[in-house]
């Protein structure tokens, strides 16, 4: 028979929050973010706080809860909660979504033509096809690591569940 966890006192509650809290603090980058957060969560975890994210981002930029759920194909439930958090203060959120970077586009028209005609706009062209592949390339990274530690955790999964029947 399983045995319950005693619950954390005050203290070890407060001592645990600011382990979290700072260990986010002194993180420099993004890639260094994301590494923290593919050895702190589960991919399913890492992929419920994402949504959560993006939700309140969107009910933050004037969306109705309806089109929230058609877009994030969360349930109503979700978004209301999120929305609801975000009514009763939301600081967090609004945050950290003020502080986001802006997601550039790659370039899809490129001019055609002599290319001393249009070198400025070819240059412009180049330099935001480098920043939208650097922007992407580590949340890309993080969820093919994401991939890799799903397996693993279902393998953890089952060897607990194993373990636990003996």
């Amino acid at each position: 028979m399983k045995q319950k966890a005693e619950k954390l006192g005050n203290e070890e509650k407060v001592s645990l929050m600011f382990d979290l809290v700072n260990s986010f603090k002194d993180l420099r980058n993004a890639s260094e973010i994301a590494d923290f957060l593919e050895d702190l969560l589960t991919a399913n975890e890492i992929k419920i706080l994402s949504i959560r994210l993006r939700i309140a981002k969107l009910l933050l930029s004037g969306k109705h809860q309806r089109e929230v759920v058609r877009e994030t194909h969360s349930s109503l439930g979700t978004v209301n909660k999120v929305n609801i958090w975000l009514e009763k203060g939301g600081n967090g959120f609004k945050k950290a979504i003020a502080k986001l970077p802006l997601k550039w586009g790659k370039p899809t028209k490129i001019p055609h033509g002599p290319i001393e005609f249009h070198l400025p706009e070819l240059l412009l062209a180049t330099g935001q096809y480098a920043v939208a592949e650097k922007q992407d390339k580590t949340p890309k990274e993080l969820i093919e690591k994401m991939s890799e530690k799903e397996v693993i955790d279902k393998e953890i999964a089952e060897m607990n569940s194993e373990l636990y029947r003996k």
